[in-house]
């Protein structure tokens, strides 16, 4: 069932964190900039850290490849809508909102814990009207759980579209975890709505400068159904 207010990660214990990835999954022809979903799952992997990737359902079905290839990798899938809407202007507009889970569902259903749907809402726009519609819905109501919003942002998508590198990024997730000191982190592994900031995504290269720091700092990491 949905919450009528997004939930968040401030429960967790000091220096405990869970990193979430919305706007995927994608992938770039070269190592140059772009999103590198299954680059960036993997390098997780390999630090016995468990994430949780948002999927934007139309670029899961562009590239029908790359969830599995994150699942397998032991990081929780999530629906983050199909088309990447605000919900509220949407509703209020008459738009479908149901479809805009329901058509991303098919495409993460195999890669489900316990048949659980974890949601996040495009730009973490949410009231209880949007609530209470989707929780009409029965498969919405029995299999789902969120919205989940955030704790620590600083902003990844603003760096590639300004031009900046993942060296000042880094310096600033750094800088806001080690003030804020727990909760749920808001990065991109891609990007649902502007093709030029995503061919700049350098989220991979920002984490592979963070990990190393918040692991010399003490910091846990947990995935988002353990919250």
């Amino acid at each position: 069932m949905l919450s009528e207010q997004s939930l968040n990660g401030m429960g967790l214990p000091d220096k405990t964190i869970c990193l979430t990835f919305d706007d995927g999954p994608g992938e770039s022809p070269s190592n140059g900039p772009g999103p590198k979903s299954v680059e960036l799952a993997e390098y997780l992997n390999g630090q016995g850290i468990s994430g949780t990737f948002f999927i934007v359902g139309q670029h899961a079905a562009k590239h029908p490849h790359l969830v599995p290839a994150i699942a397998r990798l032991g990081h929780l899938i999530g629906n983050h809508t199909y088309t990447h809407p605000n919900l509220v202007e949407w509703l209020n507009s008459g738009g479908d909102i149901v479809s805009e889970l329901a058509l991303t569902d098919p495409l993460i259903q195999d890669h489900l814990p316990n048949n659980t749907v974890y949601f996040r809402a495009p730009y973490g726009l949410w009231t209880p009207q949007l609530s209470k519609l989707l929780n009409e819905v029965s498969n919405i109501r029995d299999n789902y759980a969120g919205p989940y919003s955030w704790d620590i942002n600083a902003e990844d998508w603003r760096y590639w579209s300004e031009g900046l590198d993942e060296t000042q990024c880094a310096a600033h997730y750094l800088q806001e975890i080690s003030h804020i000191k727990r909760g749920i982190v808001l990065m991109h592994d891609s990007t649902a709505d502007n093709c030029q900031i995503k061919t700049k995504n350098r989220t991979f290269e920002t984490i592979k400068l963070l990990i190393p720091e918040l692991k010399t700092l003490g910091y846990n990491f947990v995935r988002l159904d353990e919250l």
